[in-house]
């Protein structure tokens, strides 16, 4: 199960006053949107996971309280004067000896400096405060940002590969490489082709123990992105003191990836109604590059000898623009698909590229990944990815997008653009003017590879046609 404290942590920090009254809404919104997004995928999940989800976020949700319980005492700063005050009934309370009667002497020998003393310890009340506030802190260190790509430094390019010479001193110990925890695997690159050029790289991380542990505990990636947004929108509507701010709001357009996922039988693979092609003639242009099949390669790491140059397939790439679905009650809308075809290796890819609506999210643009394995790619079922690299020729080095990876289930993947303004101008440059596109992945099996496509001018022409839609 997932760990919502730290969502739920940084979520209640952003609030200006943490209010019983405000935690409590925060605490609400993230219960109604987990239960709501957990009931909606598809497949269903059963009852009893949901509870178990539930349970954890009521868990969550009951230590955040515990910590936060403590700190509304310290604020009645005038407790301490009373102090001086009880000790005249101390003395009244005199009878009090007769349940003890030996203990009568040391009250007879000096009751009032007793009080005197009281007084000393109350100026410690304020200071008990500050480590309550400490607590709070590291919390937010292990929350991830949604839009930078550092964090998602295992798909990163690693740097180019060392010298022959250090490559075999190197090869001396590989036993200690492997055994000794987490050292990233020998990077990949296919071997230079006669014209010089240099393929990509494999820049997956052999994951840690700690690592797999975690990618157990979630069990669907795309409720967190969804509690993550939902409780962020929260807490600046209660800072905001407003509660029209979605649609006040014109950059929080963000991203819904499980909300997403819900109409995947429609995205991926799905059957159209004929409507929708009546009711979308804008797409009727880009579609006639539908036929200009692009290149594709799939590189893949040698299981045996993870230095060695890793086997490379051919397969090709379709591009198109299309309309589907839309929120329920919205119009049809504009999305990029492109299917990506390796039939050597029994594997294809449908990515859908769409502009998200719903402005209660925080991304700009949400993008799907759906696998498909046949015959010989039964063993390449794809249990991690990273973020989309784009890059301007097929040797090159390619740069990462802004987003956030998701995992939904093995084979089936969503990314959620970040919506910073900056962010947004970077990918949509990167994604329009760009030709080449790297995907890293791990197949479930422990292999990695990259699946590089190219968007040549049916790719480059439905791109921005769809961002002209788009604005």
């Amino acid at each position: 199960m997932a760990d919502y404290y730290p969502l739920l942590a940084r979520a209640l920090d952003a609030l200006p006053d943490r209010t019983p009254a405000l935690r409590k809404a925060v605490y609400d919104r993230a219960r109604s949107a987990l239960i709501g997004q957990l009931r909606t995928l598809e497949p269903p999940l059963p009852d009893e996971a949901i509870e178990v989800e539930r349970k954890a976020l009521d868990a969550a949700i009951a230590r955040l309280e515990s910590d936060y319980g403590e700190a509304p005492p310290p604020t009645s700063d005038a407790a301490p004067p009373a102090p001086p005050e009880p000790p005249p009934p101390e003395a009244a309370v005199a009878p009090p000896p007769a349940e003890a009667g030996p203990a009568a002497a040391p009250v007879s020998v000096a009751t009032p400096p007793a009080p005197e003393s009281l007084p000393k310890p109350a100026p410690f009340m304020p200071v008990a405060v500050q480590p309550a506030a400490e607590l709070e802190a590291p919390a937010e260190e292990p929350l991830p940002e949604p839009g930078p790509p550092p964090a998602f430094t295992p798909f990163v390019p690693p740097p180019r590969r060392p010298k022959p010479e250090e490559e075999e001193a190197a090869a001396t110990e590989p036993a200690q490489d492997t055994t000794a925890a987490p050292t990233p695997v020998q990077d990949l690159a296919p071997p230079d082709g006669g014209n010089g050029r240099q393929r990509p790289r494999l820049d997956v991380k052999t994951p840690r123990a700690g690592r797999s542990r975690q990618l157990r505990n979630l069990v669907v990636g795309g409720v967190l992105a969804v509690v993550i947004g939902l409780i962020a929108v929260a807490a600046i509507m209660l800072a905001d003191k407003r509660s029209d701010l979605p649609r006040g709001a014109g950059d929080s357009e963000a991203v819904a990836p499980v909300q997403s996922d819900a109409k995947l039988s429609d995205r991926v693979g799905g059957e159209k109604p004929d409507g929708e092609a009546q009711s979308a003639p804008a797409e009727s242009g880009p579609r006639s590059d539908v036929s200009v099949a692009q290149r594709a390669v799939l590189y893949e790491e040698n299981a045996s000898d993870p230095k060695a140059a890793p086997a490379a397939t051919q397969g090709r790439v379709l591009w198109r623009l299309e309309a589907v679905n839309g929120e329920q009650g919205q119009p049809l809308q504009s999305a990029v698909r492109a299917n990506v075809e390796y039939p050597e290796a029994g594997l294809t890819l449908a990515m859908t590229i769409r502009r998200n609506l719903d402005a209660t999210l925080p991304a700009s643009h949400t993008i799907e990944l759906a696998f498909t394995n046949y015959g010989p790619g039964e063993r390449r079922a794809v249990q991690e990815i990273g973020l989309l690299q784009l890059k301007d020729e097929e040797g090159g080095r390619g740069s990462p997008v802004s987003g956030l990876p998701v995992r939904v289930r093995d084979n089936l993947f969503l990314i959620g653009l970040s919506n910073l303004p900056q962010d947004v101008e970077r990918n949509t440059e990167m994604l329009t003017r760009r030709n080449w596109i790297d995907l890293a992945v791990k197949y479930k099996d422990g292999p990695r590879a990259i699946l590089s496509f190219e968007k040549g001018s049916a790719g480059a022409r439905v791109l921005q046609d769809a961002f002209n839609q788009w604005r």
